[in-house]
């Protein structure tokens, strides 16, 4: 432990040293504070240093360094700041300006990390991919090189391939590639455009950037034939994080293994929902591991790291939320965690364990360990929901014969709900109608406002919004929930329960074997996060008004579509 702390120590010095290296520049030149210029100058002063004084050192730059633009961006540095290069070569040890041109970050949550891969990460993964000497390792969006040169320690020699679109991570990688002794190909490309399986790599990596979604990628899948068969018939709302993972994991030789890197979202959104069962029921995901938040400089989201591989009859889930060293700011992977972690991927424990398949199609294909493993449900002061609920009521049973006599084509003001006519959180606007409600089903319809939650797993939660002079019987399968508003923003509770922490809560309050459900006194224990009301309103609103774009956008995209198929009318 000791030994660990001392090397964070030492890491912390030298990022200090690096910022110090930027401030430098600023006050000299009015240097913008872009990694790749520091990068560049820290290794011209640390090749400085290694011959000692001589500047002729620099009419070497052509023999080391094999990038032509990466060697024409060094030569320029050189040329315009040579004396502000002396003076840092002059100020820092060797050993320092190495270590600031392998590991400098920009600082804390700023663009520009996001083609970065912290070390602990690196290690991690490298670990999951369980390297042999002769491996082929392919990491595609290599960003800066932090990956690879991971990789480079493990083996001499070894073969390593990185593909990146960012022309300034590839000079930064090329420059660290020299400086560390790792020699690496590094490809200027488009990781979903184009076809990197002519490189037979068996070990793949990828920490590709998240935030994209389907429409913004379309073009490169259509130029890769062999993704755009994979992806044929995915919903326009499909995130870009399986669009990249498929990327990386088609590109992949077999037998081999791909480990990604993607937001939580990709594990449990409904859009992506088709993609995850392809993989799964192809026998391509062999894991996934929840990771903690604030382990990247730009970002505090957490992410879950996937394994794919071949032939896996069952997923291993592995909870590693709450296993990290904080320290500054920041959250780090240092050696003891990353033990921790793999041990927990290798063996059962309190926050591992194997999911079936069977049981992961019954939980709409999610991948997300918290779904499965029931650890870190406990909400920091948190509440039951069953102190800000005044009722929790049951819908109707009723008979699918009486139903069917009930049901009616014309408005009549009455309307039923069952569980098929909710969707990612919404109630379906067209309710089927009923030609009247008879006094005995009146305690089981649902009052505007009310909190509806289905019975069974998978669980779907939405707020009613009834208008006035309408009446909704819920149907057996459901419950309906009326929260005391004086202690809870009904809306802010809704959210939170189909949140992944929320859903997690019922999953482990929920009882049974083939079908799970929850009964009323569980569902009564479910935590939700006592926040300030103030908090509460704000998260509400802001869902609320995200909503509510979502639904322009969805009306803008049918126009468009519209507008396409009636192009050539009155023409053809």
């Amino acid at each position: 432990m000791a030994r660990v702390e001392q090397a964070r120590r030492e890491m912390v010095d030298v990022q200090d040293a690096a910022w110090q290296i930027a401030d430098l520049l600023r006050a000299s030149v009015g240097f913008s504070d872009t990694l790749v210029h520091q990068v560049g100058i820290s290794a011209l002063a640390w090749m400085l240093k290694n011959a000692q004084g001589n500047e002729a050192i620099y009419d070497s730059l052509p023999d080391v360094i094999e990038d032509e633009a990466t060697r024409r961006f060094l030569v320029r540095l050189s040329k315009e700041y040579g004396e502000q290069i002396s003076s840092i070569s002059s100020r820092y040890d060797a050993d320092t300006l190495k270590s600031v041109t392998l590991s400098a970050e920009p600082r804390l949550f700023r663009d520009g990390d996001d083609h970065s891969t912290p070390q602990g990460i690196s290690q991690l993964a490298l670990s999951l991919l369980d390297l042999k000497p002769d491996d082929v390792v392919l990491d595609l969006g290599s960003g800066v090189g932090s990956f690879l040169i991971e990789a480079g320690k493990r083996f001499d020699n070894m073969a390593l391939y990185g593909v990146e679109l960012n022309v300034d991570s590839l000079k930064i990688a090329h420059i660290r590639s020299f400086v560390s002794g790792i020699p690496m190909q590094l490809i200027c490309g488009d990781m979903v455009s184009q076809d990197y399986s002519k490189l037979s790599a068996n070990k793949v990596f990828s920490n590709f950037p998240v935030g994209f979604r389907f429409p913004r990628l379309q073009r490169s899948v259509e130029e890769n034939g062999i993704l755009k068969n994979y992806l044929r018939g995915i919903k326009r709302t499909a995130s870009g994080d399986w669009i990249f993972g498929l990327a990386a994991y088609l590109n992949m030789k077999k037998p081999g293994r791909t480990v990604l890197l993607m937001s939580n979202a990709g594990t449990w959104n409904q859009s992506d929902e088709p993609i995850r069962k392809q993989l799964l029921e192809s026998g391509a995901v062999e894991g996934a591991i929840q990771l903690p938040g604030n382990l990247f400089s730009y970002t505090k989201i957490a992410f879950t790291m996937l394994i794919l591989s071949q032939n896996n009859s069952f997923v291993r889930m592995v909870d590693a939320s709450n296993i990290f060293t904080e320290e500054r700011r920041r959250n780090y992977l240092e050696t003891d965690d990353i033990r921790k972690i793999v041990h927990a991927y290798r063996n059962d424990s309190e926050i591992s364990r194997d999911v079936g398949l069977d049981e992961i199609a019954q939980q709409e294909y999610i991948v997300n360990p918290v779904r499965y493993i029931e650890t870190g449900l406990e909400i920091t002061n948190g509440i039951e929901l069953g102190q800000v609920c005044t009722s929790i009521n049951r819908g109707a049973m009723i008979r699918s014969a009486e139903l069917d006599e009930l049901v009616t084509e014309g408005e009549t003001g009455f309307r039923y709900l069952a569980l098929q006519h909710i969707e990612d959180g919404v109630i379906d606007a067209a309710l089927p109608s009923l030609t009247h409600l008879e006094e005995r089903y009146q305690k089981h319809c649902i009052k505007d406002g009310n909190l509806v939650i289905s019975r069974n797993a998978p669980f779907k939660v939405a707020l009613a919004k009834i208008p006035e002079g309408r009446e909704i019987l819920a149907h057996s399968n459901l419950y309906f929930l009326e929260l005391d508003e004086s202690s809870v923003n009904p809306l802010f509770v809704s959210v939170f329960l189909q949140s992944e922490v929320g859903m997690a809560q019922l999953n482990s309050l929920s009882k049974g074997t083939v079908v799970r459900s929850i009964s009323i006194q569980d569902l009564k224990r479910v935590q939700i996060p006592n926040l300030p009301r103030e908090q509460q309103d704000r998260i509400a609103e802001e869902y609320q008004n995200l909503s509510d774009d979502l639904i322009v956008l969805q009306r803008q995209a049918d126009l468009i579509r519209d507008k396409r198929s009636r192009l050539l009318e009155g023409v053809v």
